[in-house]
């Protein structure tokens, strides 16, 4: 075999001929890269050419130019309607606002500006299809599931249970229905484009109890109502005959079974009547008042029967037909410790006012007193006499008296009550306590200390003190057939409290409102109130120390009205006509009569 011989000048030739293709190539490449480059180059930051989002052309605008052309669609979009069929039962409609839909615009335009140079080049060029990118939308999670809520109702069937039911005759069990429901989820997948049209997806909506569940409970039930039970304590027994427990039994479903149970109420109404001697109420703590001193009485707990946890032993325990009296404890609302540290120790302040006995108002004032008596102010706590009385009426055991209304004493429900509110204010102005919110009466009434009192009435005005000491306060009033003592018991914590009162100044003389009343005979006059002291206006003030440091310096004035009298004329006698030949001074004699004296009635005041 001969060797294959290639001559140098062959060799250097084809050489030169990959050279030149590789040059070629290359030049091919370099001019490839200048183009895309170019084309990066003239589309920066611009949508590549041939883009639509949700149907609008994108292609060569600017990333903001593009947000505004989609927005604007995206809003026409918000707005048009979408049909939601169910199937064979009709339609319903909402909207993307309805749906408190948002476009997702931004992810939107990352999509759209996401390609590369070639891509670019190649839209550019025109080759390939136009790039659609869909507009996607978040719906509000409320709105959505409201939607789902009503499509239920109207294209949804719940499931029904199978169920134990309990008749005078014996048991039987329903059995169990599947339903159908909408499929939350692609209900929102489906709608986050805003279809014009949209199938309701609906799936199975399985029972929580089948039927193998339901006929455990019955054999529990039947076993349970097999003959009578009994609860024992002691000696002493309640019995539960079957009539009795057949209508306490119920089943609830529980993690996929039926729980047998009975109705803890129906059940202590039943035990009651014989086990109710072995309950014991709990008892509070207390204060017992020993003349200036305050001793804790302790609170004590209570026992009562624990009818869950009998019924729970009647229900598990079905081969027992005697089951014992369980019972549980009751704890007071206010226990020995939360008592002691209200700091109710001593006597801080105290007032007496005095009526006279045996009045409509005595009989008011005594029942608010002891509506009122052992009623505790917290630390921090406001005390409202309006809310601590509520309003006053016959049904609570109030009655007609009367009150000042208008600068006259009128007859209402509740009369008197501004005693007790003008001897509570001076028990807490004397305990140093924040005074919110008080008033003086409209005239002067010489019982009460001039100015340092209060007036109250249902709707205001009103009385109001905030205990602001670090300690609790107890009221005990006391209202005799003489007077009402209004005590108020803390801890002194170095509280005292100083006052002056000013004389009266600015007098002002009562006078008289007169007032026609055609409803009289002509002439007649009717005094509905007799006058009573002038007004005027006083100053008083208080200063509270606690130890020897001063926390308040308050200074208060008050004007009084003076009281009135008020009187009820009626229409004018009519004047005799004068005689024809009479003497002159009597055919020219006279005028109208002088008008009466007085003057318009006050302003409207607060009442009494």
């Amino acid at each position: 075999m001969s060797d294959l011989f290639v001559s140098t000048a062959a060799r250097s030739s084809s050489r030169r001929r990959a050279a030149r293709a590789g040059l070629a190539a290359a030049l091919v490449l370099l001019a490839a890269a200048a183009g895309l480059a170019g084309v990066a180059l003239a589309e920066r930051g611009t949508i590549p050419s041939r883009t639509a989002i949700a149907g609008v052309d994108v292609g060569g605008k600017a990333r903001e130019e593009a947000h505004a052309a989609v927005a604007e669609a995206a809003r026409a979009a918000m707005s048009r309607p979408i049909r939601l069929l169910g199937a064979g039962a009709g339609e319903e409609r909402t909207s993307g606002s309805e749906l408190g839909a948002r476009p997702l615009l931004e992810q939107a335009l990352d999509a759209a500006l996401d390609a590369g140079p070639l891509d670019r080049l190649l839209r550019r060029a025109g080759i390939g299809d136009t790039r659609r990118i869909e507009l996607s939308y978040r719906l509000g999670p409320v709105r959505a599931a409201e939607l789902a809520n009503r499509l239920d109702r109207r294209f949804g069937a719940p499931a029904r249970d199978a169920r134990v039911v309990v008749g005078a005759h014996g048991t039987s069990v329903e059995p169990a229905l599947a339903g159908r429901r909408v499929d939350r989820a692609a209900l929102r997948a489906g709608l986050r484009t805003l279809p014009a049209v949209f199938e309701i997806p609906l799936e199975v909506d399985p029972p929580a109890v089948d039927a193998e569940a339901a006929l455990r409970a019955k054999r529990a039930v039947d076993r349970l109502l097999d003959g009578p039970r009994a609860v024992r304590f002691g000696a002493v027994e309640a019995p539960l005959p079957v009539a009795r427990l057949r209508a306490l039994v119920t089943t609830t479903p529980r993690g996929g079974a039926l729980a047998v149970e009975l109705d803890p109420a129906g059940l202590r109404a039943a035990l009651l009547p014989r086990l109710r001697r072995f309950e014991r109420p709990a008892r509070d703590a207390g204060f017992a008042v020993e003349g200036t001193r305050v001793r804790l009485v302790p609170s004590l707990p209570g026992r009562t029967l624990d009818t869950r946890r009998i019924a729970a032993s009647l229900v598990t325990n079905l081969d027992s037909v005697v089951h014992r009296a369980r019972f549980r404890n009751s704890q007071p609302a206010l226990t020995t410790a939360a008592a002691r540290k209200l700091r109710i120790t001593e006597l801080v302040s105290e007032f007496t006012t005095s009526y006279s006995c045996c009045q409509p108002r005595v009989t008011n004032i005594k029942r608010a007193a002891a509506l009122l008596d052992g009623t505790i102010i917290r630390p921090g706590e406001e005390f409202s006499l309006n809310e601590a009385l509520g309003e006053r009426t016959e049904e609570k055991g109030f009655v007609s008296a009367p009150q000042i209304y208008d600068g006259r004493l009128e007859d209402a429900v509740g009369g008197g009550i501004s005693q007790v509110a003008t001897t509570l204010y001076n028990a807490a102005f004397f305990a140093g306590v924040d005074l919110v919110a008080h008033r003086a009466h409209q005239f002067y009434i010489s019982r009460y200390p001039m100015g340092r009192e209060a007036t109250v009435s249902w709707g205001g005005p009103e009385l109001i003190f905030r205990n602001d000491w670090p300690a609790a306060i107890l009221m005990k009033l006391d209202a005799g057939d003489t007077g009402i003592t209004v005590r108020f018991y803390s801890t002194k914590l170095g509280r005292r409290v100083e006052t002056t009162t000013g004389e009266p100044y600015a007098v002002t003389p009562p006078r008289t409102i007169t007032v026609e009343n055609r409803a009289l005979p002509a002439g007649a006059r009717n005094v509905l109130q007799e006058a009573g002291g002038s007004g005027f206006t006083v100053r008083y003030t208080r200063q509270v120390f606690r130890g020897d440091r001063l926390i308040r310096d308050e200074t208060y004035t008050v004007r009084y009205d003076p009281k009135n009298a008020f009187v009820e004329v009626g229409p004018p006698k009519p004047r005799k006509p004068p005689r024809a030949n009479g003497p002159p001074s009597a055919r020219s004699g006279g005028g109208d009569p002088a008008p009466p004296a007085g003057g318009s009635a006050p302003a409207a005041a607060a009442r009494s």
